[in-house]
Protein backbone atom coordinates (compact mmCIF):
# COMPACT_ATOMS: atom_id res chain seq x y z
CA UNK A 1 0.00 0.00 0.00
CA UNK A 2 1.60 3.31 -1.03
CA UNK A 3 1.63 6.59 0.81
CA UNK A 4 -0.75 8.06 -1.75
CA UNK A 5 -3.47 5.66 -0.62
CA UNK A 6 -6.25 7.19 1.47
CA UNK A 7 -5.70 6.84 5.19
CA UNK A 8 -9.12 5.27 5.59
CA UNK A 9 -9.01 1.92 7.30
CA UNK A 10 -9.55 -1.12 5.09
CA UNK A 11 -12.40 -3.42 6.16
CA UNK A 12 -12.33 -5.68 3.09
CA UNK A 13 -12.02 -9.28 4.24
CA UNK A 14 -11.83 -8.27 7.89
CA UNK A 15 -14.76 -10.32 9.16
CA UNK A 16 -14.89 -13.17 6.62
CA UNK A 17 -18.37 -11.90 5.80
CA UNK A 18 -18.77 -9.40 2.92
CA UNK A 19 -21.97 -8.04 4.48
CA UNK A 20 -20.14 -7.12 7.70
CA UNK A 21 -17.26 -5.65 5.70
CA UNK A 22 -19.66 -3.38 3.79
CA UNK A 23 -21.53 -2.43 6.97
CA UNK A 24 -18.24 -1.48 8.66
CA UNK A 25 -17.33 0.79 5.74
CA UNK A 26 -20.75 2.48 5.79
CA UNK A 27 -20.61 3.09 9.55
CA UNK A 28 -17.06 4.41 9.23
CA UNK A 29 -18.16 6.93 6.59
CA UNK A 30 -21.16 7.93 8.70
CA UNK A 31 -18.91 8.63 11.71
CA UNK A 32 -16.35 10.46 9.58
CA UNK A 33 -18.89 12.90 8.21
CA UNK A 34 -21.47 13.27 10.96
CA UNK A 35 -18.89 13.59 13.76
CA UNK A 36 -21.42 12.04 16.13
CA UNK A 37 -22.16 8.55 17.53
CA UNK A 38 -25.92 9.12 17.42
CA UNK A 39 -26.88 6.11 15.30
CA UNK A 40 -30.60 7.03 15.34
CA UNK A 41 -29.98 10.58 14.12
CA UNK A 42 -27.29 9.81 11.55
CA UNK A 43 -28.81 6.87 9.68
CA UNK A 44 -30.96 7.56 6.64
CA UNK A 45 -33.72 5.02 7.29
CA UNK A 46 -34.87 2.37 9.76
CA UNK A 47 -33.19 -0.51 7.94
CA UNK A 48 -29.83 1.24 8.05
CA UNK A 49 -30.34 2.03 11.72
CA UNK A 50 -31.12 -1.59 12.60
CA UNK A 51 -28.16 -2.76 10.55
CA UNK A 52 -25.81 -0.51 12.52
CA UNK A 53 -27.11 -1.72 15.88
CA UNK A 54 -26.83 -5.36 14.76
CA UNK A 55 -23.27 -4.74 13.57
CA UNK A 56 -22.07 -3.60 16.98
CA UNK A 57 -23.94 -6.43 18.71
CA UNK A 58 -22.51 -9.11 16.41
CA UNK A 59 -19.95 -11.33 18.19
CA UNK A 60 -18.03 -11.70 14.91
CA UNK A 61 -17.28 -7.96 15.09
CA UNK A 62 -14.51 -7.91 17.69
CA UNK A 63 -12.63 -5.03 19.27
CA UNK A 64 -9.38 -6.61 18.13
CA UNK A 65 -10.43 -6.67 14.48
CA UNK A 66 -11.58 -3.03 14.53
CA UNK A 67 -8.38 -1.93 16.28
CA UNK A 68 -6.21 -3.80 13.78
CA UNK A 69 -8.06 -2.15 10.89
CA UNK A 70 -7.52 1.24 12.49
CA UNK A 71 -3.80 0.60 13.10
CA UNK A 72 -3.08 -0.58 9.58
CA UNK A 73 -2.18 2.69 7.92
CA UNK A 74 0.40 3.84 10.49
CA UNK A 75 2.55 0.74 9.86
CA UNK A 76 3.28 1.76 6.25
CA UNK A 77 3.14 5.54 6.66
CA UNK A 78 5.95 5.34 9.25
CA UNK A 79 8.42 3.73 6.83
CA UNK A 80 11.91 5.27 7.12
CA UNK A 81 10.58 8.06 9.34
CA UNK A 82 11.42 9.19 12.86
CA UNK A 83 8.09 8.93 14.65
CA UNK A 84 6.64 10.06 17.97
CA UNK A 85 4.05 7.98 19.83
CA UNK A 86 1.87 10.04 22.16
CA UNK A 87 0.23 7.98 24.91
CA UNK A 88 -2.64 8.81 27.23
CA UNK A 89 -5.57 7.20 29.06
CA UNK A 90 -9.13 8.43 29.29
CA UNK A 91 -12.20 7.01 30.98
CA UNK A 92 -15.62 6.71 29.37
CA UNK A 93 -18.16 7.52 32.09
CA UNK A 94 -21.48 5.71 31.57
CA UNK A 95 -22.91 6.25 35.06
CA UNK A 96 -25.97 8.05 33.65
CA UNK A 97 -26.85 4.84 31.78
CA UNK A 98 -26.41 2.46 34.73
CA UNK A 99 -30.07 1.38 34.79
CA UNK A 100 -30.23 0.89 31.02
CA UNK A 101 -27.01 -0.98 30.25
CA UNK A 102 -26.84 -4.72 30.58
CA UNK A 103 -24.67 -5.94 33.44
CA UNK A 104 -21.43 -7.84 32.84
CA UNK A 105 -21.22 -6.53 29.29
CA UNK A 106 -17.79 -4.93 29.08
CA UNK A 107 -18.24 -2.18 31.64
CA UNK A 108 -17.20 -1.79 35.26
CA UNK A 109 -15.72 0.77 37.62
CA UNK A 110 -13.73 3.76 36.38
CA UNK A 111 -11.04 5.95 37.91
CA UNK A 112 -12.48 6.57 41.36
CA UNK A 113 -14.01 3.09 41.62
CA UNK A 114 -17.41 4.75 41.94
CA UNK A 115 -18.82 5.38 38.47
CA UNK A 116 -19.68 2.92 35.73
CA UNK A 117 -17.70 2.86 32.49
CA UNK A 118 -14.44 1.68 30.93
CA UNK A 119 -10.95 2.92 30.05
CA UNK A 120 -9.29 3.70 26.72
CA UNK A 121 -5.51 3.90 26.34
CA UNK A 122 -4.36 5.27 22.98
CA UNK A 123 -1.03 5.49 21.14
CA UNK A 124 -1.17 8.30 18.56
CA UNK A 125 1.64 8.32 15.95
CA UNK A 126 3.16 11.54 14.58
CA UNK A 127 5.93 12.18 12.09
CA UNK A 128 8.68 13.66 14.30
CA UNK A 129 9.87 16.08 11.62
CA UNK A 130 6.58 17.43 10.28
CA UNK A 131 4.32 16.64 13.30
CA UNK A 132 1.73 15.19 10.90
CA UNK A 133 -0.61 12.57 12.40
CA UNK A 134 0.01 9.14 10.87
CA UNK A 135 -2.58 7.15 12.82
CA UNK A 136 -2.59 4.82 15.84
CA UNK A 137 -0.04 2.18 16.79
CA UNK A 138 -2.12 0.61 19.56
CA UNK A 139 -5.40 0.94 21.45
CA UNK A 140 -6.20 -0.80 24.74
CA UNK A 141 -9.68 -0.99 26.31
CA UNK A 142 -10.47 -2.46 29.73
CA UNK A 143 -12.74 -2.16 32.75
CA UNK A 144 -12.49 -2.96 36.45
CA UNK A 145 -14.90 -5.46 37.96
CA UNK A 146 -17.69 -3.83 39.95
CA UNK A 147 -16.81 -5.89 43.02
CA UNK A 148 -13.20 -4.66 42.97
CA UNK A 149 -11.86 -4.20 46.48
CA UNK A 150 -10.14 -0.99 47.50
CA UNK A 151 -6.34 -0.92 47.43
CA UNK A 152 -4.61 -2.07 50.55
CA UNK A 153 -1.60 -0.05 51.64
CA UNK A 154 1.66 -1.83 50.94
CA UNK A 155 0.11 -4.65 48.93
CA UNK A 156 0.28 -3.04 45.48
CA UNK A 157 4.07 -2.70 45.63
CA UNK A 158 4.49 -6.50 45.84
CA UNK A 159 2.25 -7.32 42.86
CA UNK A 160 4.13 -8.10 39.60
CA UNK A 161 3.87 -5.27 37.08
CA UNK A 162 2.19 -7.67 34.61
CA UNK A 163 -0.77 -7.95 37.02
CA UNK A 164 -1.22 -4.20 37.49
CA UNK A 165 -3.20 -1.69 35.43
CA UNK A 166 0.03 0.25 34.96
CA UNK A 167 1.35 -2.59 32.79
CA UNK A 168 -0.63 -0.98 29.96
CA UNK A 169 2.30 1.43 29.47
CA UNK A 170 4.82 -1.36 28.94
CA UNK A 171 2.41 -3.49 26.91
CA UNK A 172 1.48 -0.70 24.50
CA UNK A 173 5.11 0.37 24.15
CA UNK A 174 6.11 -3.18 23.25
CA UNK A 175 3.30 -3.52 20.72
CA UNK A 176 4.03 -0.10 19.21
CA UNK A 177 7.70 -1.03 18.75
CA UNK A 178 6.65 -4.12 16.81
CA UNK A 179 3.90 -2.38 14.84
CA UNK A 180 6.21 0.50 13.81
CA UNK A 181 9.12 -1.76 12.87
CA UNK A 182 9.52 0.01 9.51
CA UNK A 183 10.24 3.37 11.21
CA UNK A 184 13.78 4.69 11.46
CA UNK A 185 13.25 5.54 15.12
CA UNK A 186 10.38 5.51 17.64
CA UNK A 187 10.06 7.91 20.59
CA UNK A 188 7.32 7.10 23.10
CA UNK A 189 5.99 10.13 24.99
CA UNK A 190 4.08 9.75 28.25
CA UNK A 191 2.81 11.74 31.21
CA UNK A 192 3.51 11.07 34.89
CA UNK A 193 1.68 7.73 34.98
CA UNK A 194 4.37 6.29 32.73
CA UNK A 195 7.16 6.92 35.25
CA UNK A 196 7.74 3.19 35.87
CA UNK A 197 11.21 1.76 36.44
CA UNK A 198 10.50 -1.44 34.50
CA UNK A 199 9.66 0.65 31.46
CA UNK A 200 13.00 2.48 31.52
CA UNK A 201 14.78 -0.86 31.94
CA UNK A 202 12.89 -2.90 29.34
CA UNK A 203 11.68 -0.68 26.47
CA UNK A 204 14.61 1.42 25.11
CA UNK A 205 16.97 0.09 22.43
CA UNK A 206 19.03 1.52 19.58
CA UNK A 207 15.92 2.79 17.74
CA UNK A 208 13.43 3.18 20.59
CA UNK A 209 13.45 6.12 23.02
CA UNK A 210 11.35 7.39 25.91
CA UNK A 211 10.26 10.89 26.95
CA UNK A 212 8.35 10.65 30.23
CA UNK A 213 7.36 13.32 32.73
CA UNK A 214 8.81 12.30 36.08
CA UNK A 215 6.50 11.62 38.99
CA UNK A 216 8.81 9.89 41.47
CA UNK A 217 11.72 11.51 43.31
CA UNK A 218 13.96 8.62 42.34
CA UNK A 219 17.16 7.54 44.03
CA UNK A 220 20.25 8.12 41.89
CA UNK A 221 23.60 6.39 41.92
CA UNK A 222 25.80 8.31 44.32
CA UNK A 223 23.04 8.72 46.90
CA UNK A 224 21.26 11.85 45.60
CA UNK A 225 17.58 12.25 44.88
CA UNK A 226 16.40 13.23 41.40
CA UNK A 227 14.62 16.45 42.36
CA UNK A 228 17.57 17.73 44.42
CA UNK A 229 20.02 16.87 41.64
CA UNK A 230 18.05 18.87 39.07
CA UNK A 231 17.57 21.86 41.38
CA UNK A 232 21.33 22.04 41.90
CA UNK A 233 22.09 22.38 38.18
CA UNK A 234 22.81 25.80 36.75
CA UNK A 235 20.12 27.37 34.54
CA UNK A 236 20.93 26.66 30.90
CA UNK A 237 18.52 29.28 29.58
CA UNK A 238 14.95 30.54 29.68
CA UNK A 239 12.16 31.04 27.18
CA UNK A 240 8.41 31.65 26.90
CA UNK A 241 5.76 28.94 26.62
CA UNK A 242 2.19 29.68 25.53
CA UNK A 243 -0.24 27.70 27.69
CA UNK A 244 -3.86 26.89 26.90
CA UNK A 245 -6.51 26.92 29.60
CA UNK A 246 -6.97 23.50 31.23
CA UNK A 247 -9.36 23.47 34.19
CA UNK A 248 -8.68 19.80 34.96
CA UNK A 249 -4.98 20.47 35.49
CA UNK A 250 -5.38 23.91 37.05
CA UNK A 251 -3.55 25.62 34.18
CA UNK A 252 -4.52 29.18 33.26
CA UNK A 253 -4.22 30.46 29.71
CA UNK A 254 -1.08 32.59 29.73
CA UNK A 255 2.46 33.01 28.44
CA UNK A 256 4.81 31.51 31.01
CA UNK A 257 8.53 32.26 31.30
CA UNK A 258 10.40 29.11 32.27
CA UNK A 259 13.97 28.36 33.32
CA UNK A 260 15.53 25.17 31.98
CA UNK A 261 18.04 22.89 33.68
CA UNK A 262 19.27 19.51 32.49
CA UNK A 263 21.83 16.83 33.33
CA UNK A 264 22.76 13.19 32.85
CA UNK A 265 21.55 10.86 35.61
CA UNK A 266 21.61 7.20 36.58
CA UNK A 267 18.46 5.98 38.33
CA UNK A 268 18.58 2.99 40.68
CA UNK A 269 16.16 0.11 40.81
CA UNK A 270 13.62 0.72 43.62
CA UNK A 271 14.25 -1.33 46.76
CA UNK A 272 10.72 -2.74 46.77
CA UNK A 273 11.14 -4.07 43.21
CA UNK A 274 12.17 -7.67 43.83
CA UNK A 275 12.53 -8.99 40.28
CA UNK A 276 16.11 -9.88 39.35
CA UNK A 277 15.85 -10.05 35.56
CA UNK A 278 16.25 -6.31 34.91
CA UNK A 279 19.13 -3.86 35.25
CA UNK A 280 20.05 -2.52 38.67
CA UNK A 281 20.62 0.96 37.17
CA UNK A 282 19.52 2.84 34.06
CA UNK A 283 21.30 5.81 32.50
CA UNK A 284 19.01 8.67 31.43
CA UNK A 285 18.92 12.43 30.94
CA UNK A 286 16.67 14.71 32.97
CA UNK A 287 15.24 18.16 32.19
CA UNK A 288 13.62 20.54 34.67
CA UNK A 289 11.24 23.23 33.40
CA UNK A 290 10.39 25.70 36.18
CA UNK A 291 8.18 28.77 35.76
CA UNK A 292 9.76 31.98 37.02
CA UNK A 293 8.57 35.53 37.77
CA UNK A 294 4.98 34.33 38.12
CA UNK A 295 2.25 34.99 40.69
CA UNK A 296 -0.05 32.11 39.67
CA UNK A 297 -1.11 29.66 42.36
CA UNK A 298 0.43 26.62 40.66
CA UNK A 299 3.42 27.62 38.49
CA UNK A 300 4.76 25.13 35.95
CA UNK A 301 7.23 22.56 37.24
CA UNK A 302 7.97 19.72 34.86
CA UNK A 303 10.69 17.15 35.36
CA UNK A 304 11.13 15.15 32.18
CA UNK A 305 13.18 11.95 31.83
CA UNK A 306 14.47 10.79 28.46
CA UNK A 307 16.76 8.25 26.84
CA UNK A 308 17.72 10.81 24.17
CA UNK A 309 21.23 12.20 24.67
CA UNK A 310 21.23 15.89 25.66
CA UNK A 311 24.40 17.81 24.84
CA UNK A 312 23.05 21.37 24.77
CA UNK A 313 20.29 23.75 25.87
CA UNK A 314 18.77 23.40 22.40
CA UNK A 315 18.61 19.61 22.83
CA UNK A 316 16.79 20.07 26.15
CA UNK A 317 14.27 22.48 24.61
CA UNK A 318 13.67 19.97 21.82
CA UNK A 319 12.70 17.34 24.39
CA UNK A 320 10.35 19.77 26.17
CA UNK A 321 8.67 20.68 22.87
CA UNK A 322 8.18 17.02 21.99
CA UNK A 323 6.67 16.35 25.41
CA UNK A 324 4.20 19.22 24.90
CA UNK A 325 2.87 17.50 21.75
CA UNK A 326 0.90 15.25 24.13
CA UNK A 327 -1.75 17.97 23.81
CA UNK A 328 -2.78 16.30 20.55
CA UNK A 329 -3.98 13.08 22.11
CA UNK A 330 -5.63 14.97 24.97
CA UNK A 331 -7.52 17.04 22.38
CA UNK A 332 -8.43 13.86 20.51
CA UNK A 333 -10.03 12.42 23.64
CA UNK A 334 -11.95 15.67 24.19
CA UNK A 335 -13.33 15.38 20.66
CA UNK A 336 -14.36 11.81 21.44
CA UNK A 337 -16.43 12.99 24.40
CA UNK A 338 -18.30 16.21 25.18
CA UNK A 339 -16.55 18.45 22.65
CA UNK A 340 -17.46 16.33 19.66
CA UNK A 341 -18.73 12.78 19.29
CA UNK A 342 -20.41 12.57 22.72
CA UNK A 343 -19.53 8.89 23.12
CA UNK A 344 -20.75 8.98 26.73
CA UNK A 345 -24.27 9.67 25.42
CA UNK A 346 -24.38 6.54 23.27
CA UNK A 347 -27.74 4.73 23.13
CA UNK A 348 -26.23 1.23 22.82
CA UNK A 349 -27.53 -1.35 25.28
CA UNK A 350 -24.25 -3.12 26.10
CA UNK A 351 -20.81 -2.01 27.12
CA UNK A 352 -19.24 -4.24 24.46
CA UNK A 353 -21.18 -2.43 21.72
CA UNK A 354 -20.19 1.00 23.08
CA UNK A 355 -16.56 -0.07 23.25
CA UNK A 356 -16.58 -1.11 19.59
CA UNK A 357 -18.33 2.13 18.67
CA UNK A 358 -15.62 4.01 20.62
CA UNK A 359 -12.87 2.44 18.52
CA UNK A 360 -14.52 3.52 15.28
CA UNK A 361 -15.34 6.99 16.66
CA UNK A 362 -11.69 7.49 17.68
CA UNK A 363 -10.67 6.82 14.11
CA UNK A 364 -13.20 9.36 12.82
CA UNK A 365 -12.13 11.98 15.38
CA UNK A 366 -8.63 11.63 13.98
CA UNK A 367 -9.81 13.39 10.81
CA UNK A 368 -10.72 16.56 12.75
CA UNK A 369 -7.28 16.53 14.38
CA UNK A 370 -5.57 16.13 11.01
CA UNK A 371 -7.53 19.07 9.59
CA UNK A 372 -6.73 21.11 12.71
CA UNK A 373 -2.98 20.55 12.40
CA UNK A 374 -3.03 21.36 8.68
CA UNK A 375 -4.70 24.77 9.13
CA UNK A 376 -1.82 27.05 8.16
CA UNK A 377 0.74 24.50 7.10
CA UNK A 378 1.36 24.36 3.36
CA UNK A 379 3.76 21.51 4.04
CA UNK A 380 0.90 19.48 5.54
CA UNK A 381 0.31 15.86 4.68
CA UNK A 382 -1.00 14.82 1.24
CA UNK A 383 -4.76 15.25 0.92
CA UNK A 384 -5.10 11.63 -0.30
CA UNK A 385 -4.11 10.41 3.17
CA UNK A 386 -7.34 11.82 4.61
CA UNK A 387 -9.88 12.16 1.76
CA UNK A 388 -10.54 9.63 -0.99
CA UNK A 389 -10.68 10.37 -4.72
CA UNK A 390 -14.45 10.95 -4.93
CA UNK A 391 -14.47 13.23 -1.88
CA UNK A 392 -11.65 15.30 -3.37
CA UNK A 393 -13.69 15.81 -6.57
CA UNK A 394 -16.56 17.10 -4.46
CA UNK A 395 -14.22 19.38 -2.50
CA UNK A 396 -12.97 20.89 -5.77
CA UNK A 397 -16.51 21.82 -6.79
CA UNK A 398 -17.29 23.31 -3.36
CA UNK A 399 -14.03 25.26 -3.43
CA UNK A 400 -15.09 27.06 -6.60
CA UNK A 401 -18.19 28.39 -4.84
CA UNK A 402 -16.23 29.70 -1.85
CA UNK A 403 -13.71 31.89 -3.65
CA UNK A 404 -13.95 35.60 -2.87
CA UNK A 405 -13.25 38.71 -4.89
CA UNK A 406 -9.76 39.30 -3.50
CA UNK A 407 -6.62 37.24 -3.16
CA UNK A 408 -6.92 37.30 0.65
CA UNK A 409 -10.39 35.74 0.49
CA UNK A 410 -9.34 32.89 -1.81
CA UNK A 411 -8.05 29.42 -1.03
CA UNK A 412 -4.37 29.86 -1.86
CA UNK A 413 -3.21 26.55 -0.41
CA UNK A 414 -1.72 23.74 -2.49
CA UNK A 415 -4.63 21.54 -3.73
CA UNK A 416 -2.47 18.46 -3.17
CA UNK A 417 -2.08 19.23 0.54
CA UNK A 418 -4.52 18.78 3.42
CA UNK A 419 -4.35 22.50 4.28
CA UNK A 420 -6.33 23.15 1.06
CA UNK A 421 -9.16 20.89 2.29
CA UNK A 422 -8.99 22.40 5.80
CA UNK A 423 -9.68 25.87 4.33
CA UNK A 424 -12.80 24.53 2.56
CA UNK A 425 -14.13 22.59 5.57
CA UNK A 426 -13.50 25.57 7.88
CA UNK A 427 -15.37 27.93 5.53
CA UNK A 428 -18.32 25.52 5.49
CA UNK A 429 -18.20 25.57 9.29
CA UNK A 430 -18.57 29.35 9.48
CA UNK A 431 -14.94 30.52 9.51
CA UNK A 432 -14.57 33.79 7.60
CA UNK A 433 -11.27 32.88 5.99
CA UNK A 434 -9.37 36.13 6.41
CA UNK A 435 -5.86 36.28 7.83
CA UNK A 436 -6.93 38.82 10.48
CA UNK A 437 -9.35 36.25 11.90
CA UNK A 438 -8.06 33.64 14.30
CA UNK A 439 -7.52 30.17 12.79
CA UNK A 440 -10.51 27.80 12.75
CA UNK A 441 -10.84 25.62 15.83
CA UNK A 442 -12.05 22.03 16.20
CA UNK A 443 -15.70 23.08 16.63
CA UNK A 444 -15.72 25.05 13.35
CA UNK A 445 -14.09 22.10 11.59
CA UNK A 446 -16.62 19.69 13.07
CA UNK A 447 -19.49 21.91 11.85
CA UNK A 448 -17.82 22.09 8.46
CA UNK A 449 -17.58 18.32 8.20
CA UNK A 450 -21.27 18.05 9.14
CA UNK A 451 -22.17 20.40 6.28
CA UNK A 452 -19.78 18.72 3.87
CA UNK A 453 -21.49 15.40 4.59
CA UNK A 454 -24.87 16.81 3.53
CA UNK A 455 -23.44 18.35 0.38
CA UNK A 456 -21.46 15.24 -0.47
CA UNK A 457 -24.44 12.90 -0.12
CA UNK A 458 -26.61 15.17 -2.30
CA UNK A 459 -23.84 15.52 -4.87
CA UNK A 460 -23.43 11.73 -5.14
CA UNK A 461 -27.19 11.30 -5.58
CA UNK A 462 -27.26 13.90 -8.35
CA UNK A 463 -24.39 12.18 -10.18
CA UNK A 464 -25.70 8.70 -9.33
CA UNK A 465 -22.33 7.72 -7.85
Amino acid sequence: MSNSTSQRENYIGLFDDPRLDKRASRISSMLYFSQSVNIHGNTRHEAEQKGAYRFFSNEKVTEEALINAMKGRSSYLCTDKDVLVLQDTTEINLENHRNRLKKDSGIGLTGNNKYLGFFVHGNLVLDANTEMILGFSDIQLWHRPEDKEAKQDGVNSTIPIEDKESYKWIKTCTQSKEHLSAARSVTLIEDREGDIYEQFALIPDDRTHLIIRGKNNRSLSGGQKLFDCLAQQSVSGSYNIDLINDIRKGIEKRTATVAVRFCAITIKKPKNLKRTDIAQEVELYAVEVREINSTVKEPILWRILTTHKLASYEDAIGIVNKYRLRWHIEQLFRLLKKKGFCIESSEMETGWAIRKLTVMALNAALRVMQLLLARDNDDSQPIEQVFDEVEIKCLRMINETLQGGTDKSNNNHNPKKLSWATWIIAKLGGWKGYNIKRPPGPIALKKGLDKFNLIYEGWKLALKI
